[in-house]
């Protein structure tokens, strides 16, 4: 996989990913990046900035582009261990489609002390160089499950003992909501929302009351906003 920019770069390093190779635009001079591929002893080639768009297949490389291993999942069944065991909250996305909202609920997830986030193997984004760059470089802190049936995994975390709850409109003021741990919060796609068979698993529902005239928000705004509640009210 490749990935391009400064800070995924640099989180994959911080985060001793398994990076393979990178090129690097001639003068490029980010005297912390270089100490630490340097120090890790990572193949660097120093190439001109056509080469590096060509490798990245953007101009918005920032003068660096990796070659790295691809970001693996983790079990689907160690997420719900950790959740259950630290009393935690888990990020269930119900098909969500863009690959920039993906990164920034990872980015989110990280932030916020999320267990991990689960994503069904079809009809959803998935792991690319545009959601690492979206996340900053959260995708290699962040574990993640791609399940083949998201509505049995929901099933699968309620019989562990966890709790359901959907974030959508028409539900509980969240502000004022007492949460119950540990916590699956369900998030749905882009303009469709949660999906009619996933919500009736769910427990309860929440909405993030708005006073301005645009009446929803982002799927990654609302996560951020769920994420931070969850984590302050823990």
């Amino acid at each position: 996989m490749v990935i391009y920019g400064v800070n995924p770069i640099m989180e994959a390093l911080r985060a001793d990913y398994p990076i393979l190779k990178v090129y690097v635009d001639e003068k490029f001079k980010h005297r912390e990046i270089i100490s630490l591929l340097r120090g890790k002893g990572i193949k660097t080639v120093k190439t001109g900035k056509k080469k590096l768009s060509e490798i990245a297949g953007t101009d918005k490389h920032q003068g660096i582009v990796a070659i790295v291993s691809p970001v693996e999942p983790t079990p689907f069944e160690e997420l719900v261990e950790k959740t259950i065991a630290t009393n935690g909250y888990l990020l269930f996305l119900d098909h969500v489609e863009d690959p920039h909202n993906l990164g920034a609920i990872f980015r989110s997830a990280d932030a916020f002390g999320a267990s991990g986030i689960v994503i069904p193997k079809d009809r959803s984004a998935t792991i690319t160089d545009t959601v690492v760059k979206s996340s900053t470089g959260a995708v290699f802190y962040v574990p993640f499950a791609i399940v083949n049936s998201f509505r049995q995994s929901l099933f699968n975390f309620k019989e562990k003992g966890g709790w359901l709850i959907g974030l959508e409109s028409g539900g509980k003021d969240i502000s004022r909501y007492s949460f119950p741990y540990p916590v699956g919060l369900v998030a749905g796609s882009e303009g469709r929302g949660i999906s009619k068979p996933v919500k009736k698993l769910l427990d309860d529902i929440i909405t993030i009351p708005m006073k301005g005239h645009v009446n929803s928000l982002n799927v990654s705004n609302a996560v951020a906003i769920g994420l931070y509640l969850l984590s302050v009210k823990k």
